[in-house]
């Protein structure tokens, strides 16, 4: 589908300037800069429940000015304004639904298999793409067809994408190695919504796991790299991504450190018979880290015994009895006293 003009879309909202409500990206056409042919992209949208924002999500999309955008949106039956946003716009919709899912993964499994398109995205339904992405990702893609993964910069805002202070995240050593032991030197920068890749190296890969909650985007990731796909760096702005409390990762609880924290290991544990003894030291040491840190989350949530439960699982895998001696301290010197401070849960 060629991507609609402004002129062609509902009116924004009363009150709405700038992109995407106002401005659009110029019309292109079917060929890149070099004559030839621009790929299919196929983006999918996963929805529950985000009215306040999925209009904008939407005409950051269509308003891409692209030759041949395939635009999907898999939405797990909103009970807010969502369908209602979505039905105005679906003349340019490939495909769209309103239908109980798993969860986000699952959606995103469901809004792949309906794509045809040479590349693949996700754009969640409260983040953006940036003004000019499809076409600066099929420059790339044209030019370096080999890669099977193509990462672009990412820009955080809280309000609008205009806004000054957002935070520029530039995607940076994503490796298989990196990604599965992580060290200060080369520890990867990725950031979903700037993640792109090509329908082989999805399907090859495995498509997206259903049973992740939140590190569905590192399992595919890393599955990918494993398969042989190599990262191809845009330092162009391909997304905005929106952070604000409601969000998946805005919630930084402790039951969220903990899903994600099993979501994690689960994937690491399928490759640690490739690993020497010291890289296993290394990444149990990472875990520990981790779980450090859900202790944190879990003394910011007033949850003394999960902050417990935290603490005793790093002193399980801190083997080192320097490291293990250091964390016993920690552990009988906190706990009891938030115990007493939060009362006993």
């Amino acid at each position: 589908m060629r991507c609609p003009t402004l002129a062609e879309l509902p009116m924004p909202p009363s009150g709405k300037a700038g992109w995407p409500w106002t401005e659009e990206s110029p019309q292109q056409s079917g060929a890149t800069s070099d004559g030839r042919r621009c790929p299919r992209v196929s983006i999918v949208t996963p929805s529950y429940n985000q009215g306040r924002f999925i209009e904008e999500t939407i005409r950051s999309i269509l308003l891409q000015g692209y030759a041949d955008l395939e635009y999907i949106l898999i939405d797990a039956r909103s009970t807010d304004e969502s369908i209602s946003v979505v039905r105005k716009y679906q003349p340019w919709f490939a495909y769209w639904v309103s239908e109980p899912d798993r969860g986000q993964a699952d959606a995103l499994r469901k809004g792949f298999d309906k794509a045809r398109g040479e590349l693949l995205g996700w754009i969640n339904a409260d983040d953006l793409l940036a003004p000019g992405a499809l076409r600066t990702l099929a420059e790339a893609y044209v030019g370096h067809p080999h890669f099977g993964i193509y990462a672009g910069t990412v820009e955080n805002f809280r309000h609008t994408p205009s806004e000054e202070g957002r935070e520029v995240v530039k995607q940076h050593n994503i490796s298989f190695v990196n990604l599965l032991l992580p060290t200060f030197a080369e520890k990867p920068r990725f950031h979903q919504p700037g993640i792109f890749f090509t329908s082989d190296i999805y399907r090859k890969a495995g498509k997206v796991d259903p049973s992740y909650q939140y590190r569905m985007d590192y399992d595919l990731l890393i599955r990918m790299l494993d398969e042989g796909g190599r990262v191809y760096y845009l330092n162009e702005s391909l997304a905005y991504f929106r952070k604000h409390a409601l969000s998946k990762t805005g919630r930084r609880t402790y039951a969220y450190f903990l899903r994600a924290f099993d979501e994690t290991s689960n994937v690491t544990n399928r490759y640690l018979d490739r690993l020497s003894e010291e890289d296993r030291g290394r990444l149990r040491l990472q875990r520990v880290n981790d779980l450090l840190h859900g202790a944190y989350y879990g003394l910011m949530s007033a949850q003394p015994k999960e902050t417990a439960k935290c603490l005793r699982l790093a002193v399980i895998l801190g083997r080192s009895s320097i490291y293990r001696a250091l964390l016993l301290g920690i552990l009988q010197a906190v706990v009891p006293r938030l115990e007493r401070l939060l009362g006993t849960r």
